[in-house]
């Protein structure tokens, strides 16, 4: 059936009536809601995704490196099931959801046309591949609400609309920083634009109401250190330097992201492209919405390497500008060359799972491979020493990969590195002293590294699937040996607050604690 329905797809035609379009629509959203659970449950879950499933199990106010939504919402869906599919549903649906949103969004236009642009963000990779739980997924969800809230708000001259801009704007920002990015763009188009009581008084509303979840996220950070502030702005921006290679990354992402059908039209239609983005007065707030982020991000990238998915929550502006783009001939072209293009992505992860693992195996990154595709097999080893040791790994993708199947903390023992140190909130030295812990490795380990922490250290070696795997038996934790080297660093690397930001009189924040 599913075959039968993406073949129709693929035929479809210029005349056909709009109920067939709905029909077709209907058909291909569950066709491709189908594949993003087949993909999510083939795929093993990420480190990172690992990660963010561990902020759902200790809920706060806020958490290490980002802000704490996708933490919130997990921590609801955990109250269901912890499984892969059920972590991924955030990500599944939310991108889905999108395309239900473009269309009912643009058939007060042209309803024909609006079905196609919202099938062509249905069979987008963007959308297709979106199945791995990230921050992005909520931030993806509430800035396009907030975009067509505040479309609707400013066209319509409804109070109502300019509320919810701001809550989704709000809820966007507790996502991800981002979200930053968009409230600029709409004070650049408030400036821009042509000014009226009502608009500036809506464009007040905006801003009053995303203060509040400013200043939740404010005493967050002011209470723990300012973690938030710290890893943005700080550690993982130092010794960034300009290097050639970053900004031709960031364009090759970006024509990628934008996908082959759309740079084509794009540069086809260049000589007239601004005046027909630009010249209509009910599109050109969507321009701007994605231009101020895209400019502000190459301007970045002459410094530092911009990840793929940096831009990701404002590509459905894209595809809302691709219907005043494209003709609806074009938009039938585009979908049917995305289906296919999508396609071979599809093709490409599913050959790649397929593979058998001792193609890989003398790949060094063959054990990371195999601790993220058989972990349950490493926890049943380590399982047996339970009740004698605390578990650790040396980094946080081996820890929250262990954590996230073993159901109990396993710490990140060492310096580790800038990413991701919500540990540093969740493991206390101070009650490890005198305790035995067991770190599990994937490379080459050697006593002398461990030593100093410990009275007694044992290393034993173990193939898992034709990967070694190194357990360290540490016995008799000693903390203030691990203080004076260890945290002492850590709090140096990763905690040097500046001066201009006030310390809280608790003084509680993460390391505090151990240098009272």
């Amino acid at each position: 059936m599913a075959i039968s329905k993406l073949w129709n797809f693929l035929l479809i035609k210029q005349d056909n009536s709009q109920e067939r379009m709905m029909d077709i629509f209907c058909d291909i959203f569950v066709l491709t809601m189908a594949i993003k659970i087949l993909l999510s449950i083939s795929v093993p879950i990420t480190s990172d995704e690992a990660y963010f499933v561990l902020w759902g199990r200790y809920p706060a106010l806020g958490y290490y490196d980002h802000p704490p939504m996708i933490g919130w919402i997990l921590y609801l869906l955990q109250l269901i099931s912890s499984s892969t599919l059920i972590m991924r549903l955030p990500a599944i649906v939310f991108s889905q959801m999108i395309s239900i949103g473009i269309y009912i969004f643009l058939k007060q236009f042209d309803e024909y046309k609006a079905v196609l642009a919202a099938l062509f963000w249905l069979v987008s990779p963007i959308n297709i591949l979106n199945v791995l739980v990230t921050t992005d997924a909520p931030l993806l969800l509430f800035s396009f609400l907030s975009v067509i809230s505040l479309y609707y708000a400013v066209n319509k001259q409804n109070y109502l609309f300019y509320i919810l801009s701001g809550l989704s704007l709000g809820a966007a920002f507790l996502s991800k920083y981002f979200a930053v990015l968009l409230g600029l763009s709409y004070l650049i188009y408030y400036i821009a634009s042509e000014k009226t009581y009502q608009k500036t008084i809506g464009f007040i509303i905006i801003f009053a109401i995303v203060l509040p979840f400013g200043a939740l996220n404010f005493y967050y950070n002011y209470e723990n250190g300012w973690t938030n502030i710290m890893f943005n702005l700080i550690n993982r921006n130092q010794n960034e330097s300009f290097k050639i290679i970053k900004p031709i990354a960031f364009i090759l992402c970006q024509l990628y992201l934008l996908t082959p059908p759309i740079v084509y039209y794009v540069f086809k239609k260049r000589k007239n492209l601004r005046e027909l983005i630009f010249g209509d007065r009910y599109f050109n707030f969507f321009a701007i919405a994605f231009i101020v982020p895209l400019m502000i991000f190459a301007v970045i990238s002459l410094k530092k390497m911009v990840g793929l998915h940096w831009l990701l929550s404002f590509y459905p502006i894209v595809y809302i500008l691709s219907f005043i783009l494209l003709s609806k001939i074009e938009l039938l072209k585009s979908i049917r060359f995305m289906a296919v293009f999508s396609f071979f992505h599809i093709l490409i992860i599913f050959i790649g799972l397929s593979l058998p693992l001792p193609i890989i195996q003398n790949n060094r990154n063959y054990p990371i491979v195999i601790a993220s595709m058989y972990p349950k097999i490493i926890i049943n080893y380590f399982k047996q020493y339970e009740n004698e040791f605390y578990f650790a790994a040396p980094s946080y993708a081996d820890s929250a990969i262990f954590e996230f199947y073993y159901r109990k903390h396993v710490a990140v023992f060492g310096s580790g590195s800038y990413h991701a140190r919500q540990d540093d909130i969740l493991t206390d030295w101070i009650a490890l002293n005198d305790k035995n812990i067991m770190i599990v490795c994937h490379s080459r380990q050697n006593k002398e590294k461990y030593q100093p922490f410990f009275e007694k250290v044992e290393i034993t070696q173990v193939s898992i699937k034709g990967a070694a795997f190194y357990f360290v038996f540490g016995y008799n934790f000693d903390y203030e040996a691990y203080k004076d080297t260890v945290l002492s660093a850590n709090k140096k690397n990763f905690y040097n607050i500046p001066k201009f930001l006030p310390i809280p009189p608790s003084n509680k924040y993460q390391f505090a604690k151990y240098f009272k």
